[in-house]
């Protein structure tokens, strides 16, 4: 699937950047990449082409408040929607905005950034949300602020909690964040690409029997809600000697092994390592994507896998998809849950400090 990514703040001027640098040259997804931020400095930093990079409202970004960037962002709404816009080419099938939401700039400026590009395009606009660490301080207004934002304008939510990523657990200084945030930007990054890249291969050897195209993508992530993947990736190979590879000689798994690494791999992309908490079983949507050398993916165990997805989300639309990596290493399984209401991460930062009556109690 083709995306424009567009990053706002700091944090999602990073991680879009990010995304950029570390897709795969054999399964690209970005089309293009652009930046949106209060401080020009920040956003003068990144490796995003110049005429992508966008600074507005700099007397905002010293109040660390997501209300006042907003309203800077609807004072320079029109400049916002011409510069998203542009950076949106025809060849994208939708747009991917990335944010953290415990900051302002991201929190204040995404939802408008978003609500001024509805008018202008009809292709689905997904957040990357980026939840802060639960030890940040300072950041609920701010996170409650643009999630809230979020859900009245994007089409889903990719949802990561930095608590369950190798990211720091207290807010580093803006001069250090690039490095602090490094290796949870390129953990996203890898999860990421999987999902938007599987159907992207530019070998005709790399496309799968059942290939998970931008349709696939787009029926899964849907309308409206909260999406969570979940990821798993081991090594089934060794890297083969120089004499094997002049015999073209290739180790091949029995049927036995080759099952039980995609069942073990499918449980662990489940329950043990995702993006962020959620409740499965609430999700109304799944997509399953399973990678590796082609003798590895056994056909029985990826239906079974996908049985296995479906009864985990207790019944809806599951889809899925294969993609061989002729002389790869490892065997990967991504598994896409989505169309679920507030995990309880989110909902504890949209009502933490609001009262009974704007709950609704």
């Amino acid at each position: 699937m083709q995306l424009a990514v567009l990053g706002v703040g700091g944090a999602g001027g990073r991680l879009a950047a990010r995304l950029a640098a570390a897709e795969s040259d054999d399964r690209p997804y970005v089309d293009t990449v652009a930046a949106f931020d209060t401080d020009p400095e920040a956003i003068g930093s990144l490796d995003v082409p110049q005429e992508h990079r966008h600074a507005f409202g700099t007397t905002s970004r010293s109040t660390g408040d997501a209300d006042a960037v907003r309203a800077a962002a609807e004072e320079n709404a029109r400049e916002l929607s011409h510069a998203a816009t542009d950076a949106v080419p025809s060849t994208a099938d939708g747009v991917l905005v990335a944010v953290g939401v415990g900051g302002a700039t991201g929190a204040g400026a995404a939802p408008v950034l978003v609500d001024t590009l509805r008018e202008t395009i009809e292709r689905p606009v997904y957040a990357l949300t980026v939840l802060p660490a639960p030890g940040e301080e300072g950041v609920v207004a701010n996170a409650r602020a643009g999630l809230r934002g979020l859900e009245a304008t994007v089409d889903a939510q990719l949802l990561f909690d930095n608590g369950r990523l190798d990211a720091p657990e207290e807010r580093p200084p803006d001069a250090e964040a690039a490095d602090a945030y490094d290796a949870a930007n390129g953990t996203i990054a890898e999860w990421v690409g999987a999902l938007f890249g599987a159907g992207e291969a530019t070998d005709a050897a790399a496309v799968g029997e059942t290939v998970v195209d931008a349709s696939e993508i787009i029926a899964t992530l849907g309308e409206g809600g909260y999406t969570t993947l979940g990821y798993w990736r081991q090594q089934v190979r060794e890297e083969p000697s120089f004499l094997d590879r002049l015999r073209s000689k290739t180790e091949t798994p029995d049927e036995i092994e080759s099952y039980s690494t995609i069942e073990t791999a499918v449980q662990r992309s489940l329950f043990r390592q995702r993006s962020a908490e959620a409740d499965l079983s609430r999700a109304t949507r799944a997509l399953l994507v399973t990678m590796g050398p082609p003798e590895w993916l056994n056909r029985e165990a990826i239906a079974d896998a996908r049985r296995t997805l479906d009864e985990t989300i207790g019944g809806g639309a599951v889809r899925g998809g294969d993609t061989p990596i002729e002389g790869g290493l490892d065997l990967t399984v991504l598994s896409v849950c989505a169309g679920m209401d507030r995990p309880k991460r989110v909902a504890s930062l949209i009502e933490a400090g609001i009262g009974p009556a704007e709950r609704g109690d």
